[in-house]
């Protein structure tokens, strides 16, 4: 698990620091590409097969996710990474409030009231009497949200599609539909950033086979509060190389949604706990 949130990390940065001179659509299609070449071997060797089972669902996956990812990454170019990040990792929270009518799934009091915990964290990070309230930090929580529907149909692929075979819809989805949009404002990449691209594409991959080895080796309640490991890690990181100072609004908010966000995923019913699946809905 701390391998994967560090090479979250490492990729957000990668990420940021392209978004400066790459389009976003660019960016979108090359991590999509990239991890396509990977996955396709991948899953061919484990499963034999491309075939998906419930095309509707894996569709609907791939297009919530998609969403997220463009919004995910939108965001993250154009405010602070930790505070991007930390609004995108709203979404188990989201998962919480969606699952009783999407998926039948009980929603108890505590987890009630982690969720209004995390609101409050959430408004602290917005900041609706600032600016940017209207500005990138609606699409890092719209990401979060987008994250939290794809999460939804995850949940409903657990019986029908293996991991490899959802992510492996996503990415070619992404990589399909991105591709035209990222040729008509196409920017050839420099050398060095062609390092970064093929780094993104291929460290996500592993970020995600190593979620699901955490996942598959130890409990969701046990596991569940390192996955905000990125979150930290992502304020550090946007410290340590884009020289982004946190004020303390945006640090309290952080902790209680991080707070919040472990508490709804440890008060969860066993149904919600799905071992093997978020790796899935990471971008």
């Amino acid at each position: 698990m701390l391998a994967a949130q560090l090479l979250f990390v490492a990729v957000w940065s990668a990420i940021k620091h392209l978004g400066g001179r790459l389009p976003l659509f660019e960016l979108v299609f090359f991590r999509a590409a990239i991890s396509l070449i990977v996955l396709l071997p991948l899953t061919h060797w484990r499963h034999k097969s491309f075939r998906g089972n419930a095309l509707i669902v894996l569709f609907l996956r791939a297009f919530f996710g998609f969403l997220g990812m463009v919004f995910g990454f939108y965001a993250l170019t154009h405010m602070e990474m930790g505070n991007a990040i930390t609004l995108f990792n709203t979404f188990p929270i989201f998962v919480a409030l969606l699952a009783p009518s999407l998926l039948d799934e009980s929603f108890s009091r505590l987890q009630f009231v982690f969720v209004l915990v995390a609101f409050a964290g959430i408004a602290m990070i917005l900041k609706p009497n600032a600016d940017i309230f209207q500005g990138a930090s609606v699409y890092a929580l719209l990401g979060g949200i987008m994250a939290a529907l794809s999460m939804v149909c995850i949940r409903k692929l657990r019986r029908t599609d293996s991991v490899l075979i959802i992510t492996l819809y996503f990415t070619a989805f992404t990589a399909v539909v991105s591709a035209p949009l990222a040729a008509i404002q196409f920017v050839k990449p420099l050398a060095s950033e062609w390092g970064y691209l093929i780094f993104i594409g291929v460290a996500v991959t592993f970020a995600q086979i190593f979620l699901t080895r955490a996942y598959r080796y130890a409990t969701a309640a046990t596991i569940a509060p390192f996955s905000y490991i990125s979150v930290v890690g992502s304020y550090i990181a946007g410290l340590a190389f884009f020289f982004e100072v946190i004020d303390l609004w945006s640090a309290a908010g952080a902790a209680i949604i991080i707070a919040a966000g472990t508490g709804v995923m440890l008060s969860a019913p066993r149904e919600q706990r799905v071992p093997g699946s978020i790796p899935a809905a990471r971008t």
